[in-house]
């Protein structure tokens, strides 16, 4: 009995020893990037219990540290595009569950004024660049796939991109890319349009509140 309590002891401890180098190496500590005004990106590591040869890219979830030192979360996981910041107000895309709650997220535009909650800006930006550019507002929000904002000559831009229909589908007018450009009083006024019609919503997969429209 004493020999194979001393072999257990032994395969125990030549596991531990095979497995400590590879959680040494998954494991990463969280980092903290200070965006201004108190909005701040935190890197959160993804750690694994195998060796991979490539390490999965960090989440990136932006929160507000206000009075105190009082974090308050703004959004679990950034689309990875980059933030606009304007005074107090963030333009950001976050990954966003919809029906596959566990697996399935799209990216979609946000605003936010840290305390309040992020509103989702999307559906207001898209129906504003349909009428600028001449194109059905239902269409433009079942082809959208992405947008990424950018400050640039005192304005906010809007970079879409667009999904395609099948080659077999014919000839097809629909911009695979287009640009917004507005006003930051025009995104003051999307913000409080969704302030007015939306209401208050739960992210599927983070449970994450925000301010969205009832699709």
């Amino acid at each position: 009995m004493k020999l194979l309590r001393i072999l257990r002891n032994f395969t125990g401890c030549l596991v531990l020893a095979m497995l400590t180098p590879i959680w040494a190496g998954c494991q990463t500590h969280k980092s903290i990037m200070p965006l201004g005004n108190g909005y701040e990106e935190v890197s959160h590591p993804n750690r694994t219990f195998i060796a991979l040869d490539e390490p999965l890219p960090p989440r990136i979830s932006l929160q507000y540290r206000g009075t105190n030192d009082t974090v308050i979360p703004v959004w679990p996981s950034l689309y990875g595009v980059g933030d606009v910041l304007h005074d107090k107000l963030v333009i950001f895309v976050g990954d966003k569950a919809y029906i596959e709650s566990d697996r399935v997220t799209h990216p979609r535009l946000f605003a936010v004024k840290s305390p309040d909650l992020p509103l989702d800006i999307t559906d207001e930006v898209l129906q504003l660049w349909s009428r600028a550019a001449g194109k059905n507002f239902n269409t433009a929000r079942d082809r959208f796939v992405a947008a990424t904002p950018e400050e640039k000559n005192g304005r906010l831009e809007l970079h879409f991109e667009f999904s395609l229909p099948d080659e077999l589908a014919g000839p097809d007018d629909w911009p695979k890319q287009s640009t917004a450009r507005l006003d930051w009083s025009q995104v003051e006024a999307i913000m409080q349009a969704v302030k007015t019609k939306g209401v208050e919503l739960k992210d599927l997969r983070w449970h994450t509140p925000y301010i969205g429209e009832k699709l």
